[in-house]
């Protein structure tokens, strides 16, 4: 995903890329003048730490940032494109940080144009800011009843007395199966222009066609109605068409205490062959998604601005909830596993693979080729003997290899 930063000139006032807000006391868009209600300093900051307690919220460093979110805030919450003081800044900047830190904490807000974001101005010592809504009044109303109906649909088809581990792969499973990676709008962003709703929720739920963005805020979205905690992670990933980076963005959820990155975007690619192929960055580590993934500092750590700053990152270092630790069968010694059971189960249960996870204490490379010069066909032989050849695993059966998961996939073909 490329974030799309779109600068606007209309006099002396300068429009920036804006991440979906909401503001304090507004007048319509276009006044020439507002009311002294409007300046957000007369809000108490207190109030507002009591009110607000997003990590993206909490990660602003004084009242004047503070201020600015909860006056987008309320400008989101309005039914049309409004106008509103803040605070001024040295940095403007930060403006476009904290509007960016504002819609992680809210990731049901799509509405914001992002061709047109916002525009800005200091008047008198304050900052003025215009929010520009892609839709406004009942278009924009019938917009958010459409999309909170598939939210609704999407969370009632849920686990109901599932754990935060069984609604959590549900809900990326149902991402994966009913969202469409927007090739188009990549190209588009390459020129600074965007589709439609490819960064936003609305895109991945009602369109059904996303960037990583979408993916991101959709997925975050419903795991917090489920009640499982998810967070989102600015950053960038490996380009494999050029072997660069690109700006990306992913989640991190928390599962009993311990926080997991998961990037359902990398997750949902075409050459999927098998089931488990979709789960290669479903409860990582940091130092597994560090493999191909660059998390982006904090804010106020540093003030680059082709950057998307976090407002928290979490430790990831727990594994029990790793999709492969829990769903395959681990190898710590090639002649000392009951192999055969594993994989005649596999196939008594008709799967497409069975996935193994190769010990740390062994070499990869080294194990992955014993299993090609033999073990894997003792294996089959051994099932196909065991299940009286019914189903049959046929010799058309192929290996795979994630070296960077240290999985090896036995994809399973039958007569």
């Amino acid at each position: 995903m490329k974030k799309i930063s779109v600068l606007a000139v209309a006099a002396a006032v300068c429009g920036a890329m804006l991440p979906a807000g909401c503001a304090l006391p507004v007048t319509d868009a276009g006044s020439a003048a507002l009311p002294e209600a409007a300046n957000t300093t007369q809000v108490s900051v207190e109030e507002l730490r009591q009110k607000y307690t997003g990590y993206g919220f909490n990660a602003l460093a004084n009242d004047a940032e503070q201020r600015l979110y909860a006056a987008i805030d309320e400008a989101v919450n309005q039914p049309h494109s409004t106008e509103f003081y803040s605070d001024a800044f040295d940095n403007m900047q930060r403006v476009s940080d904290i509007l960016e830190l504002y819609k992680d904490d809210h990731p049901a807000v799509f509405w914001i144009d992002e061709a047109e974001p916002y525009y800005y101005s200091t008047v008198q010592g304050r900052l003025r800011i215009s929010l520009h809504f892609k839709l406004e009044d009942e278009a924009l109303q019938a917009a958010r009843d459409q999309m909170e109906q598939v939210v609704q649909t999407v969370t009632d088809k849920a686990p109901a007395d599932g754990s935060a581990y069984e609604k959590e792969l549900y809900l990326h499973h149902y991402l994966i199966e009913n969202c469409v990676y927007d090739d188009e709008a990549v190209e588009l962003h390459k020129n600074d222009r965007v589709r439609s709703n490819e960064q936003n929720a609305y895109g991945a739920l009602v369109e059904e066609r996303a960037v990583c963005e979408g993916y991101t805020r959709a997925f975050q979205l419903l795991c917090e109605r489920l009640d499982v905690p998810c967070w989102v992670i600015q950053g960038q990933a490996k380009d494999f068409t050029d072997e660069g980076n690109v700006n990306h963005i992913w989640n991190c959820v928390q599962l009993d205490g311990d926080w997991y990155h998961v990037d359902v975007t990398w997750d949902d690619y075409e050459d999927a062959s098998v089931e488990s192929d979709r789960y290669y960055y479903f409860n990582l580590t940091t130092a597994e998604i560090e493999k191909d993934h660059t998390i982006s500092p904090l804010f106020n750590e540093s003030e680059d601005p082709d950057v998307w700053y976090n407002g928290f990152v979490p430790d990831c270092t727990a594994t029990a909830y790793n999709y492969f630790l829990r769903n395959s069968m681990a190898i710590d010694d090639l002649d000392a596993g009951d192999y055969v059971s594993y994989v005649a189960q596999a196939a008594l249960d008709q799967r497409d693979s069975c996935c193994f996870m190769v010990s740390e204490a062994l070499d990869f490379e080294e194990t992955f080729d014993l299993l090609v010069q033999g073990y894997a066909y003792d294996w089959v032989s051994g099932a196909n003997e065991s299940n009286d050849y019914e189903p049959f695993i046929n010799n058309s059966s192929k290996l795979s290899a994630n070296e960077n998961r240290r999985v090896i996939t036995l994809l399973l073909k039958y007569d």
